[in-house]
Formats: structure tokens, sequence, C-alpha cells
């Protein structure tokens, strides 16, 4: 009797030992993944490319126009964004031939998931106006592809056209509201005032139609509202009259597209 006993305790306590052995590799496997958690959601080095058109088709006689942003930035794993934009440039006619303005700008910006604050600096570059130095401070609140408001704000250093003292001051102002209504569309509202040259405003949606939001991602956009551009003369003599040499608005019809690679 004592020998079969033992053998069965003997038995028993080799099982209890061995599934105290795999719980302990289970947790093991457990804590190696939470540790793995963060590298697999950590911020991988990215490139983007985002292109926007707004023709403007004149509700005055012969008259035509268009607004547009052109941008290039790479996010690096740290929080750091640099790129390259076109934000925005215009071109408008009326009667005088086009007139055109052209904000370019290198541009940096701390980023993270949830805040960005940058700056650009670059030129403004008119075709009837005086060229200036063009500032501008960028900011968003919220994810790249979620709820967010993003602004930025510039200003322009050159010399005034009555004086020629070289002054800085407000140039325009772009805004973004985005809002997600599904997993991969979003409703956009935009707008813009630009006190020399344009105002704009619509609404649109934003679609995702390839890829997760990184790499090979392909995102198209749309949208209509209402736009204004303007060129005027240089008037170097202030008891003259600064006619108008280009002048278009009316509806638009907003169109983007966006890569990621």
């Amino acid at each position: 009797m004592i020998g079969p006993a033992a053998a069965i305790l003997a038995a028993a306590l080799a099982g209890s030992v061995t599934g105290t052995a795999a719980d302990g590799a289970g947790d093991a496997t457990t804590v190696s993944r939470v540790a793995e958690a963060p590298a697999a959601t950590a911020r991988a080095a990215a490139n983007r490319v985002e292109l926007e058109l707004r023709p403007v088709l004149g509700l005055t006689a012969n008259s035509w126009g268009g607004l547009g942003e052109l941008r290039y930035a790479h996010d690096f794993r740290a929080p750091l964004t640099v790129g390259i934009e076109l934000a925005p440039f215009s071109v408008v006619s009326s009667g005088e031939g086009p007139g055109t303005e052209i904000q370019a700008r290198l541009h940096a910006a701390y980023s993270t998931t949830y805040l960005a604050v940058g700056l650009g600096v670059g030129g403004q570059l008119r075709r009837f106006g005086r060229n200036a130095v063009s500032l501008a401070s960028t900011l968003r609140l919220g994810r790249l592809d979620g709820l967010s408001f993003t602004l930025e704000y510039a200003y322009a250093l050159g010399a005034n056209k009555y004086t020629g003292r070289r002054t800085i001051g407000f140039s325009d102002v772009l805004g973004r509201l985005q809002v997600p209504l599904t997993d991969r569309l979003m409703l956009r509202v935009d707008g813009g005032l630009d006190l020399q040259s344009w105002v704009f405003t619509t609404i649109g949606l934003r679609h995702r139609i390839v890829g997760d939001g990184g790499a090979g991602s392909w995102f198209v956009s749309g949208g209509f509202g209402i736009a204004g551009i303007e060129d005027r003369a240089s008037c170097d003599d202030p008891t003259l009259a600064c006619g108008r040499s280009a002048l278009s608005f009316g509806p638009t019809i907003s169109f983007g597209l966006e890569h990621r690679f």
C-alpha cells in the first residue's frame, strides 16, 4: 500500500512543478509582450506630400483664379517634423493679365500625437506688388488623422509701398477643423484670409482610400465653398489711385490629394 501511494504522490508533485513552470513561462511571455508594446506603437519616420486646389470661376466678366497649397513634410522618430510648403499660392486674372502671389517657406515643428507647434521662414512673392520675407507660426491641436484643429498665422516683413521703410505686419491666416465620421472618413471645414489678396471658406470630406494611415496610404478630399482673389499694382505715390490689376470672386470646388511613403 505504501509503495503505490508513494508513487501516486510523486506523480502529483511532478505535475504540480511542471504546471508551475509552464505558468511561469506564460507569465514571462506576457511580461515580454507588455515590454515590447511601446516599441510596436512607437512613432515611425514617414514622408507626407499634400496638394490642395481651389479653382474659382469668377462672377465678374472674364475673370478666373485659384488658390492652392502644396506641402511636403518628413516626420522623424523623434518629436520633430521638417518640410517645405507653398501655402498658399494664388493666381487671378481679369483683364490686365494674371496676377500671382506665392508664399514659399521652410518649416520645422515640435510634433507629437496630439500637439504640434512650429515656425516657417521664407518669402512672399508677387507679380504686381512688392516681395517680402514671410514668417509663419503653426499649431495643431489633436490627432493628425482624428479630431483636430490646425492654424497657420503668417507675417510679412518688407518695404512699405508709400515710405519704402521696412515694416512687419499681419499677412494671412489659414485654419482647419477636422472631425472624424468613421475610421476612414473625415469632415473638414477650411478657411483663410489675406488682407491684401484673398479670402475663402470651404466645407467637405476627406477619405482614406488606400492603406492604414502609414506608409503607402492615399487620401482624397473634396469640398465646396466661396473664394475671392485680388492682386493690386504697387503705388509708390500716395496721391495716386491704386487701380485693381486683377480680381475674381465666386463659388469654388476644392480637390485634395495626399500620399505617405
